[in-house]
């Protein structure tokens, strides 16, 4: 079987220092791309790129800015070489229930979760269309059915799709293609916050094995692993999809 080859450029990965994000930034590598490793929290992304070693570079990041991403992506390019592939990962999680949502907290789940992911594609279409390369977005189960006390971020994740599909049709004429991946529940990243705040964590543990016909959660790698398909030539005929990592998650709910 033809191996995954990402090796003729670099892959901008926007969340970067988080689980998901940083696993595709390692499995990108892997698949010989320079990386970019993004995110607010310089700090974290550090520790993402030296993990990978000399072909990735850490840069801080503030997605609900244009201006910050733009700056970032001239420097990436100039530092690592053109950019083949843009992954969305950055987000945020906001959980209540409505009645007592905040409007600020409203807010700041929309401008990173959605605004950013839109401002990180738009500055990224010059670049992409010069290589003809392609978008990951980051979706998720969560997109497609309700959330308890979760409105917020299942309304993020809903919203993060429907501009993936969007997108996909606004970009071919560019050669761009636009895709998602759409992970159930993933071992790392929210999970684990959510378990933090558990008397007993291993009731999540023992729910989600329940709720997955697989058995278990994600590892950020399944994640990583679609997403970098999705980059790649071997995906070269798929644009405007989602695709669902999730464990048989959705059927057999």
């Amino acid at each position: 079987m033809k191996t995954i080859d990402l090796s003729r450029g670099m892959v901008f990965v926007t969340g970067g220092g988080g689980s998901i994000g940083g696993a595709i930034a390692k499995e990108a590598a892997n698949a010989g791309a320079k990386v970019a490793v993004c995110d607010f929290n310089l700090a974290a992304a550090e520790k993402v790129a030296g993990a990978i070693g000399p072909q990735a570079i850490a840069y801080q990041i503030d997605v609900t800015k244009k201006a910050s991403i733009e700056e970032v992506m001239q420097k990436a390019n100039a530092d690592l070489g053109p950019m083949i592939g843009l992954v969305t990962a950055a987000a945020i999680l906001r959980t209540g229930p409505v009645a007592t949502q905040t409007e600020q907290g409203w807010h700041e789940i929309m401008s990173v979760n959605v605004d950013g992911t839109f401002l990180a594609v738009q500055s990224a279409v010059p670049y992409l269309e010069k290589t003809k390369g392609a978008v990951v977005t980051l979706g998720s189960v969560s997109a497609f059915i309700g959330s308890d006390e979760g409105a917020a971020y299942t309304t993020t994740k809903g919203a993060v799709l429907s501009f993936t599909y969007a997108v996909a049709g606004d970009l071919a004429a560019k050669g761009i293609r636009v895709n998602a991946v759409s992970p159930g529940w993933v071992d790392g990243g929210f999970t684990h916050q959510a378990m933090s705040q558990l008397e007993n964590p291993q009731e999540l543990v023992d729910t989600a094995k329940r709720m997955h016909y697989l058995g278990r959660m994600a590892t950020p790698t399944d994640v990583a692993n679609a997403a970098v398909w999705l980059l790649s030539d071997q995906a070269a005929f798929v644009t405007g999809t989602s695709m669902l990592v999730d464990g048989g998650y959705m059927i057999k709910r």
